[in-house]
């Protein structure tokens, strides 16, 4: 029979598992529009590649002084909040960015907190310029 500690560092490997794809090291807005082909390195390993035109969406959201700062892939913590599922944008230029182009204003602790149903639509336009994190609490 499995106890509780072990149930959970199995729990919590699974989730580290999951979240292979987040990017090693993140790389800003500038060094991306420079680029034909866009990419980023995963924890994984591999090299994941950020459409161009998302990187240019995103261009025409963002103040060009802040460029340089704005670091790619944008990313989306999912966490469970009680007994609902929210999503959070921790990463204040990111969280400025999301409120601005959709139109969110929900604040939580200084993080954009968003929806589900906010997500898929934010997800659609920004599919592979944005990546979703998974956190766990025990």
């Amino acid at each position: 029979m499995i106890d509780d500690r072990e149930f959970e560092r199995t729990f919590i490997k699974m989730v580290e598992v999951l979240n292979k794809h987040l990017p090693k090291e993140s790389r800003t807005l500038a060094e991306m529009l420079k680029e034909e082909f866009p990419t980023v390195v995963g924890k994984d390993g591999n090299e994941y590649l950020i459409e161009k035109k998302e990187i240019e969406f995103i261009s025409e959201n963002v103040d060009e002084k802040l460029w340089n700062e704005f670091k790619i892939p944008i990313i989306f913590e999912m966490c469970k909040l009680g007994a609902e599922t929210v999503v959070y944008v921790r990463n204040k230029l990111h969280a400025d960015f999301i409120s601005k182009t959709f139109g969110i204003n929900r604040y939580k602790d200084d993080a954009l907190m968003l929806y589900p149903y906010e997500l898929s639509r934010i997800r659609k336009k920004l599919r592979t310029a944005s990546q979703v994190m998974f956190r766990i609490q025990i």
